[in-house]
């Protein structure tokens, strides 16, 4: 620990600590625009300008003393806060004149070239200029040089500059090339935390700017950006426009695209979901979330089901709660109890999950299921945790973490370059991580990875293929010693071995493509148990691990989410066409109006979107996440424990749960439930599981971040579907890059145009998967094709 003295106040702060946050520790502030939360400062704005010294020790080898105390050397200029390190012994002066005068010098500079657009700036009311001019701007010794003449407030005489206004970088980001102020925030961003080589400063002096050498944003993160930009410059064209900001009915929540568990902050105003931003979870996502987090919002307000919705004389009309549950006890009049089929969707949270259970247990039936569960279970697998990621000897990836998890890809980054996390102080996360050096090299020793596409955590890992899928039990096997590597992965699988052997503390990522065929999950926990490692599982449910710790898969002779056998179903998700034909009543909980909705539905209840829940989720850690619901208009809609009940009445059974109140009491008192952001690992008792379950085609559905429903507005812009495969499978199969193809899939008849990718392995055919069928291999038929 270090020893300074800020402005007469002694504090102790962690070596290495810069000296703006022991300022911000000592409780006193500083002006800033370079450092911000993770990031490493470079001083370019200097704005946060101290005035520091230290004692000095004289030939004797003893302190010079002055009056008794050491006397303090101070430096002959000031320095930049967020770049210089404290010492033992140093002292800071913030409150001096002269300090006062350049912090008021360095704002009147940024403000040179700087447009007087406030009013109709989307960043007013939340813009650092603004803070920074308003506490630091006007200092009235340095404008007021003769205090019997009035104050100058500005010595501005010249044209300011005018350059570009708004210049898209991206379909999701515009630039505001005025508003700019250099401070170079979003150019370190893209290289200190996706590492990714994006942005950079371009021209020099008065006409420099920022800009990307491709066309767009090429990386999953871009969005971070606006969060950190502490002026107008760089917004989100997904919300540009929309309000004031202080307008906004904010609510800080849980993330559901994917199972990282981010905290977001969500922005609604009159009823409507307007924007999303990240919130800070330091154990988890830190500040950054991922741009499907982020962007991937808009269908929310679009075609929204406000109300139930009953069959008569076949068509779906709009009627009332109770007029679905007459239609529902009339529905399941006469059908076996035991032959209902309960499934959610894969962000329910634990009270849902807990109330289906109950629900599937009154009832007793063994058809229960959550949409995107994995044919193994993953509360096998002793979790592993952030904390102990970035303090793994190695890391084995199996699987494409910037789309399964991308939270843990942002983490990916920090362990391959040797970083921890910095201790907490008085103000919270230290704002500048002086650790954090520019272009700092890849520990590449330390992480290995194999996929079935090609990924870029791959750049930072020192053994890593892309292998066909399906290929993932002889990988593992290999890696046991029980069998010769694949074709083409000797190498890599020798180098893992090493280093698996000379490791202590290892990590096992499993995707997707593990997990969702059992032979080799099963090979995987072999590995892990004889490795001791422990185990992330980047499952295609938000909250898998959360929904199998309650209970809630299929029983023995029951069904699962994409099988058929029940006779009466209730979906919370949408199911596939197969699914809906084979079932006798159909019961579906949506919140948006679907063709096959209209075609199969007896009765349509309305859901809630993840961003209205109240409840808790279970990360990939098994960590304890609160989500909050937010102001949106939905009408009637409410969320399945409502809908379950209603079920349950309709059925004529007693549950024990009819609120989420309930729910969350009973998971404390019987479940053990610990406190938000704690840990909770119990071990489910899971389920059968055989290689049988899974089946093998040659359509192969690759993870991606973006769920289908997100595919609207700037989104449907930016993500492209396509049939993605090699030149010789293309060739095997008739086709061309180019050709435009009808393909049966399990979400029904896509007409998609071909892509030849080179690299990709032979004999499969790639398809995003946009939602929980991620990492399955299904059987598909190419039924038209041509040129386009």
């Amino acid at each position: 620990m270090a020893k300074v003295t800020i402005n007469d106040k002694v504090v102790e702060v962690p070596n290495g600590t810069s000296v703006m946050d022991a300022i911000f520790h000592a409780g006193y502030d500083v002006p800033l625009f370079c450092a911000e939360k993770h990031l490493s400062p470079v001083g370019a704005c200097r704005m946060c300008l101290v005035k520091t010294g230290s004692p000095r020790k004289g030939s004797d080898g003893n302190f010079i003393l002055e009056n008794g105390q050491p006397r303090i050397f101070w430096m002959p200029k000031l320095a930049a806060a967020c770049v210089t390190a404290v010492s033992d012994g140093m002292a800071i002066d913030t409150l001096s004149d002269e300090v006062k005068h350049a912090q008021s010098g360095m704002v009147e500079l940024t403000l040179f070239n700087h447009p007087l657009d406030c009013p109709t700036c989307d960043k007013g009311g939340a813009c650092e200029l603004q803070d920074r001019t308003v506490e630091y701007g006007l200092v009235e010794k340095f404008y007021q040089p003769d205090p019997m003449e009035l104050p100058l407030y500005t010595r501005f005489e010249m044209t300011r500059r005018h350059v570009d206004k708004h210049h898209s970088l991206s379909e999701f980001i515009v630039l505001d090339r005025e508003r700019c102020i250099h401070c170079k925030r979003c150019v370190r961003y893209f290289e200190e935390i996706p590492g990714d080589k994006v942005l950079d400063f371009i021209e020099r002096g008065v006409h420099t700017f920022i800009n990307s050498e491709e066309d767009g944003l090429p990386s999953n993160f871009t969005g971070n950006i606006v969060d950190i930009c502490p002026v107008g410059a760089l917004l989100d064209q997904t919300a540009r426009f929309r309000a004031r900001n202080w307008e906004y009915d904010s609510t800080e929540t849980t993330s559901m695209d994917d199972a990282s568990g981010a905290a977001i902050t969500v922005d609604a105003r009159s009823g409507l979901l307007e924007r999303i931003r990240g919130a800070e979870r330091r154990e988890v996502n830190q500040v950054w979330i991922s741009d499907a987090a982020r962007f991937g919002h808009e269908w929310v307000n679009e075609n929204r089901i406000r109300t139930p919705l009953v069959r008569r004389d076949g068509r779906l009309v709009e009627a009332t709660w109770d007029e679905a549950l007459t239609a529902i006890r009339s529905g399941l009049g006469g059908l076996a109890k035991s032959d209902i089929g309960v499934y959610l969707g894969g962000s329910s949270t634990l009270e849902e999950g807990l109330v289906a259970v109950e629900l599937a247990s009154a009832l007793g039936t063994n058809h229960r299921d959550f949409q995107g569960r994995t044919a193994y279970p993953t509360t096998v697998f002793s979790p592993a945790s952030f904390e102990d990621l970035l303090d793994a000897q190695f890391v084995l990836i199996l699987g494409e973490p910037a789309e399964e998890a991308p939270t843990l890809h942002l983490r990916l980054s920090e362990f391959s370059r040797g970083l921890k996390p910095l201790p907490r102080l008085n103000h919270g996360t230290p704002f500048a991580d002086l650790s954090i050096k520019e272009r700092m090299p890849r520990l590449t020793d330390k992480l290995a990875l194999f996929s079935t596409y090609p990924t870029s955590t791959a750049e930072w890992a020192g053994a890593s293929a892309v292998h066909v899928p399906g290929q993932e039990v002889a990988l593992l096997s290999a890696l046991l010693d029980q069998a010769e590597a694949p074709a083409g992965l000797g190498q890599p699988v020798a180098w893992v071995k090493g280093r698996l052997a000379a490791s202590q503390k290892i990590v096992l990522v499993l995707g997707s493509g593990v997990l969702n065929y059992p032979d080799a999950a099963m090979k995987a926990r072999q590995l892990a148990e004889r490795t001791s490692a422990k185990v992330m599982c980047m499952t295609p449910a938000a909250n898998a691990r959360g929904l199998e710790a309650v209970g809630l898969f299929p029983g023995k002779g029951g069904t699962g989410w994409t099988e058929t056998g029940a006779r009466a179903v209730y979906f919370g998700f949408l199911p596939t066409e197969a699914q809906l034909k084979a079932a006798s009543y159909r019961i579906l909980h949506l919140t948006h109006q679907h063709t096959l909705a209209e075609r199969y539905a007896d009765v349509v209840l309305p859901n809630q979107t993840a961003y209205e829940k109240r409840g808790h989720t279970l990360n990939l850690e098994g960590r304890v996440l609160p989500i909050e619901p937010t102001g949106i208009a939905n009408g009637d809609a409410d969320g399945a424990v409502a809908a379950l009940g209603l079920i349950a009445e309709a059925a004529g059974v007693k549950t024990s749960i009819r609120l989420v109140r309930q729910a969350t009491r009973l998971l404390i008192e019987q479940y053990q439930l610990p406190p938000v952001m704690q840990r909770w690992m119990p071990r489910a008792a899971g389920w059968a599981a055989s290689e049988s379950d899974a089946t093998r085609g040659q359509l192969y559905l690759r993870p991606i971040m973006w769920r289908r429903e997100q595919l609207v507005g700037a989104v449907a812009r930016v993500v492209q579907t396509r049939l993605e495969m090699s030149l010789e499978t293309a060739k095997a199969n008739g086709l061309a890059h180019g050709y435009l193809v009808e393909l049966e899939t399990p979400a029904g008849v896509e007409n998609l145009e071909v892509k030849v990718v080179p690299g990709l392995p032979d004999g499969v055919m790639y398809l995003p998967a946009l939602g929980a069928w991620a990492g399955r291999s299904v059987e598909a038929r190419v039924l038209v094709g041509g040129e386009a």
